[in-house]
């Protein structure tokens, strides 16, 4: 598990990795295996049928095989045993059910227009397409890749990144760092993905890298928190400078620093904290990591909400390095709620939201208007925690937490290896 060395990768401008938008498979007979793909892939599944290539069940005389991402353990196994069979550059396509993945590839596929999204399955197309268009439009999210390398990257073998493509191929390097650090993080957490309630805490600090995480990962959470009588701080590791692309920095930031604090009111935070890293250059050593030690010892949480380390975006991921430089050694009990935005949660606590959680949401969201001139985060906050509301007894949205103590997550951060990426440069 983990490497042994550190990586180095230049840093991105923001995301660690984009897929491709294609509009077919390379296949003529594709076979399907491990559940009926319908409900998950409508989209691909219609493609193919456009080509002449309906999707049937799998057997040997098929040229690509269509399975779900598997989770760790016997369903992995399974689909190893599986991949070894085939010969090395058979094709395989990995799609998202109950598992989520880094994709190298995005199809196009149906979701209903607006914020209703009654399906999970619609609701995580929806949520995929949410960060490319506008209240509009589903994304299915696929893993493409030969069978021989994809066996390697499900046993989180470092040789599945080696000898990668070029930087537009769907097997270039920083695709399969991302897809491989993944795979290890499921395997490292797989202990701890069963599901539950979010349990009551009377003292919690919500520490996010951007201005509008916080709502959209855990706006319910602080709903609730309040509702609740805790104690509650919210802190912003960035500044907001590069979030707004028709300004300067310095406007950016001024905006993006109002709005939050309109957020914070309009949701009845009544203490926040600006740590002010320059955005998109997060890194674990600044004046920011001192202030944010400072801010622990003082607030002494007994809950901290923050983002989890595989999120696919450079800040994101930097988040979890600096709140590991700056956790006091007297709090190894204290709990780490990590939720996700740009890679989301395979299980973990849920929190199940109400119509009125929903509403204040959505409010507290608009008001983040910088941004969503920029992304359509409501729909991708409400795909998401449709997507999240599939494992509630009754159908509903949800927001998702992997919650354990802080001496377990950190175990499991460097059992991932994850805590061995570097990025450098601007």
């Amino acid at each position: 598990m983990g490497r042994l060395f550190h990586t180095i990768l230049g840093r991105p401008q923001n995301i660690l990795s984009m897929p491709v938008v294609g509009e077919a498979l390379p296949t003529q007979r594709p076979g399907f295996t491990a559940g009926d793909p319908r409900p998950w892939i409508p989209g691909t599944l219609a493609l193919l049928q456009q080509g002449g290539a309906a999707a049937l069940p799998w057997t040997r005389d098929r040229d690509l095989l269509l399975a779900p991402y598997p989770a760790p353990g016997d369903e992995n196994g399974l689909l190893q045993e599986l991949l070894r069979s085939l010969p090395d550059r058979y094709p395989v396509a990995l799609y998202e059910r109950d598992t989520p993945l880094v994709p190298n590839l995005l199809l196009p596929g149906p979701a209903p227009d607006g914020l209703d999204f009654r399906d999970p399955a619609a609701g995580l197309r929806a949520y995929r397409s949410g960060f490319r268009h506008q209240g509009r439009g589903g994304a299915e999210a696929c893993v493409l890749l030969p069978a021989r390398r994809l066996s390697l990257l499900l046993r989180g073998s470092s040789f599945a990144a080696m000898r990668p493509g070029g930087g537009d191929s769907l097997q270039n390097r920083r695709f399969l760092l991302a897809a491989l650090d993944h795979q290890r993080t499921l395997d490292a957490l797989s202990p701890y993905l069963d599901g539950g309630a979010l349990a009551p805490a009377q003292r919690v600090l919500v520490l996010m890298p951007h201005f509008d995480d916080e709502v959209i990962q855990c706006g319910g959470a602080i709903l609730q928190a309040l509702q609740d009588g805790a104690e509650l701080a919210v802190a912003w590791l960035t500044d907001g400078r590069k979030g707004v692309s028709t300004l300067s920095e310095a406007q950016s930031a001024r905006v993006r620093h109002e709005e939050a604090e309109a957020v914070m009111s309009a949701l009845g935070v009544k203490l926040w904290h600006f740590l002010d890293a320059p955005e998109t250059r997060l890194r674990r050593r600044g004046p920011w990591t001192g202030r944010l030690a400072a801010l622990l010892r003082e607030f002494q949480p007994e809950r901290v909400h923050t983002v989890w380390w595989d999120d696919n975006n450079a800040d994101h991921y930097e988040a979890s390095r600096v709140l590991r430089k700056a956790w006091p050694g007297g709090m190894q009990d204290v709990a780490i709620a990590a939720s996700g935005l740009w890679t989301p949660l395979p299980g973990g606590a849920l929190l199940p939201l109400a119509a009125e959680q929903r509403r204040r949401k959505d409010e507290a969201l608009r008001a983040y208007a910088s941004q969503l001139a920029e992304v359509d985060y409501l729909r991708v906050e409400r795909g998401l925690s449709c997507y999240y509301g599939r494992r509630l007894p009754e159908p509903g949205y949800a927001e998702a937490f992997l919650t354990l103590p802080a001496a377990e997550y950190w175990r499991a951060f460097r059992r991932s290896g994850a805590d061995r990426r570097w990025f450098i440069g601007a």
